[in-house]
């Protein structure tokens, strides 16, 4: 008898993990159709450089991506998760990073790739009631909120002065190129969410990432040092009825103490490359000490009137060169700004429409340390979705963005970039 109880025991016990197991799910976007457009920089001296594309292309409405999710009820109302989302190119030989192959017979970049991008990869634990955290490379909290509170819904066309994505090129130097808005993700990141509370919630994120080192040479000398870079972010939003109202900042900070200079040259913001100042070229051996500050701030509300939802956006960026740099100034500052207001509707069950225009300005050390006048910026961009499914959609975005300044002589004005794209999205 107590054998049979022990084994009934043992089967329930069998059971019950397997019961436990994580239920994994495979998702993803596949977005690709054609996309032409112009583009026109402009550099101080009055050099114009003027671009004009024609390509079957991808990933204009969002950016094509395969992930695995899972989850794992441990009981109590907890639960472990994970997450593992790699960007895809539909159109290139690569299967999703940046890199390609060269063809050498044709002279073009149509052979073999291989790079992988990791667009998120993070676990972490939940616990119904209260909230979670997660490790791992993921989103920021300006990112999230942005994405909740944008009438394009990240859209990569030009036009959208709050979200700059890459596409047709933009000149840097009218802050409008791609990455000069926000910091999208961040790598070594500690992320929380908590839940809902009266309507109201909270996240943040701390990012850590310090290596210190020390390099004995042949001759003696000693190179090495610090190569430290931090970051952290809270966001809170609220929703009552129909309207959510949210604020996010985050800050990131870089420091380098007589680093060992790499064979290629070297940008000292996290890979963001926003200004030229924190550039060191190749081949140098050491570099000075040098410590960059990045500071984001966002906040958005929306508003959902039934027919139609109006969206209102603010974002701010100021980096500052805190230690003196190679060709630069301790204290020089890149500052952008830029509102938008946008609408975004469905015009009959099957067709979604959307319109957004917007302002900002840019100043600071952008092109080889120069402090230019302000420049201004101006963009719009208007877009629609067929759904010939609840996953399958056919899509035409237009954009346009343009960049002035009361001195012509200013690097970037009259820099200019207009986008038009259709194309077909499927998520799965």
């Amino acid at each position: 008898m107590k054998k049979s109880l022990f084994a009934l025991a043992a089967t329930t016990a069998i059971a019950g993990a397997a019961q436990a197991q994580s239920s994994v799910t495979v998702y993803g976007l596949l977005d690709a159709g054609y996309v032409g457009g112009n583009s026109k920089t402009v550099t101080a001296a009055g050099a114009t450089t003027k671009q004009t594309v024609s390509a079957f292309g991808q990933n204009q409405e969002n950016t094509s991506r395969l992930g695995f999710k899972g989850t794992e009820d441990l009981g109590g109302g907890s639960s472990a998760f994970f997450t593992v989302e790699m960007g895809l190119t539909p159109q290139n030989p690569n299967l999703s990073g940046a890199s390609t192959g060269w063809d050498k017979l044709q002279n073009n970049q149509n052979g073999g790739g291989s790079a992988l991008d990791n667009r998120q990869a993070f676990l972490g634990l939940k616990k119904n009631g209260i909230g979670q955290f997660a490790f791992g490379r993921q989103y920021t909290p300006i990112f999230n909120q942005g994405a909740a509170t944008d009438p394009s819904q990240y859209a990569n066309v030009a036009g959208n002065v709050i979200y700059l994505s890459p596409g047709i090129t933009a000149d840097a130097n009218s802050g409008q190129a791609a990455g000069y808005g926000f910091t999208n993700r961040a790598s070594n990141a500690l992320t929380f969410k908590t839940d809902n509370f009266a309507g109201f919630s909270a996240s943040g994120m701390y990012a850590l990432n310090n290596s210190n080192s020390t390099v004995t040479t042949a001759a003696g000398t000693t190179a090495g040092g610090n190569a430290n870079w931090n970051g952290w972010g809270l966001a809170a939003d609220f929703t009552w009825k129909k309207l959510y109202a949210t604020a996010a900042y985050q800050s990131f900070k870089t420091a380098y103490t007589n680093i060992q200079q790499q064979a290629a040259a070297e940008t000292n913001l996290n890979g963001a490359g926003v200004t030229s100042g924190q550039v060191v070229p190749a081949a140098a051996s050491l570099f000075a000490a040098q410590q960059t500050a990045d500071k984001q701030t966002y906040a958005a509300v929306t508003y959902d009137f039934g027919i139609l939802k109006a969206y209102a956006q603010w974002i701010g960026r100021k980096i500052q060169n805190d230690y003196t740099v190679t060709a630069g100034a301790a204290g020089q500052q890149l500052n952008r700004t830029a509102q938008q207001i946008g609408v975004r509707s469905y015009i009959t069950p099957t067709i979604e429409a959307w319109a957004s225009v917007g302002t900002g300005k840019v100043k600071g050390p952008i092109a080889a340390n120069v402090e230019p006048s302000s420049v201004n910026i101006f963009g719009y961009q208007l877009g629609s979705n067929y759904y010939l499914s609840k996953r399958t959609n056919l899509y035409a975005i237009y954009g346009q963005s343009q960049s002035t300044s009361s001195a012509s002589s200013t690097a970037g004005s009259g820099a200019s970039v207009n986008q038009y794209t259709v194309g077909l999205r499927h998520t799965f």
